[in-house]
């Protein structure tokens, strides 16, 4: 003769906190990663502006924004300079992006918002303590236009760093990870939760495992829990799996909701669950050689 399958019975549904709590957290964990993803893969740009009276030099990388402006009047010098050797003296260095004060070999400290290349142009002015180095796209047709005062427009065309990709796929798999791990905790977790009876014993499945027990000999009875402290497990929405102080008694629970009717079930150890049909599962229990205490009254909480 086959042995009777075991009855599985769910915990309580605990429905809602777990979706609001889900929503709340995965916006509260994406939005800055997408928002770092966005300012990481931004392109940076530079652009010089001519006109009659002065030269614009501006930049952008990010929130970074830099803008300088010299009057061509006060101008002195204005050449083109091969920028080779340059050390960071203080500022920002980032391919397609050397914004701030360098030094090089045949300059010395210069004040730069350039594309990182090494054709540019070096400008010396009276109003400015430091030369100033920029790397428009034509460095001689820059040249015309600052000495005729001719409005013209140069920008560099912008650079991504060579490993954007990495980047890309590094915040996607944190991502995911975040996603995974939100899901886990609010619906993988509480939809592994239940209680099997059969072949004497109960067997109750949570997320990472299962616990048997035999049911000769142990008691069981329909019970509130008097709520006290965490002595460990984390208490999670539809997922209560940890150490209690139940009733002034340390005590294991297994169940979607530590704080309303379940069933408290003595043996080797002390255990509260609380499946759907309370009922049901007590007669299950019986069915498997459990001791049913129904002369008892449910104990509120404090």
């Amino acid at each position: 003769m086959s042995e009777k399958p075991a009855r599985v019975f769910r915990p309580v549904p605990v429905p809602g906190p777990a979706r609001v709590w889900f929503a709340i957290l995965l916006t509260v964990l994406v939005v800055p990663l997408l928002w770092l993803l966005f300012e990481l893969l931004r392109v940076p740009t530079i652009r010089y502006d001519v006109d009659s009276s002065k030269v614009t030099i501006s930049s952008s990388l990010g929130s970074s924004h830099e803008e300088k402006t010299i009057s061509l009047a006060r101008i002195t010098t204005a050449r083109s300079e091969l920028l080779r050797d340059r050390s960071l003296r203080f500022g920002t260095e980032k391919p397609g992006y050397c914004v701030g004060f360098f030094a090089y070999p045949r300059l010395g400290e210069v004040f730069q918002i350039t594309d990182c290349s090494e054709l540019g142009v070096l400008l010396i002015s009276s109003g400015e303590a430091s030369p100033v180095v920029i790397t428009p796209t034509d460095p001689d047709g820059f040249l015309k236009a600052l000495s005729a005062g001719r409005p013209a427009t140069f920008e560099p065309p912008g650079k991504r760093t060579a490993s954007w990709w990495l980047t890309l796929a590094t915040v996607f798999a944190i991502l995911f990870v975040v996603a995974l791990v939100l899901a886990t905790v609010f619906f993988i977790a509480p939809a592994r939760l239940s209680y099997a009876v059969g072949g004497g014993t109960l067997t109750i499945t949570t997320l990472f495992g299962r616990r048997t027990m035999p049911l000769a000999g142990t008691r069981a009875m329909p019970h509130r829990s008097l709520l006290g402290q965490r002595l460990s497990g984390v208490p999670l929405p539809g997922y209560q799996v940890g150490s209690w102080m139940l009733d002034s008694m340390a005590t294991t629970v297994l169940a979607s909701e530590r704080g309303h009717d379940g069933v408290l079930i003595e043996g080797d150890g002390r255990f509260f669950v609380n499946p759907h049909d309370r009922e049901g599962f007590l007669a299950a229990l019986a069915g498997e050689g459990a001791t049913i205490i129904t002369d008892t009254t449910l104990q509120r909480r404090r």
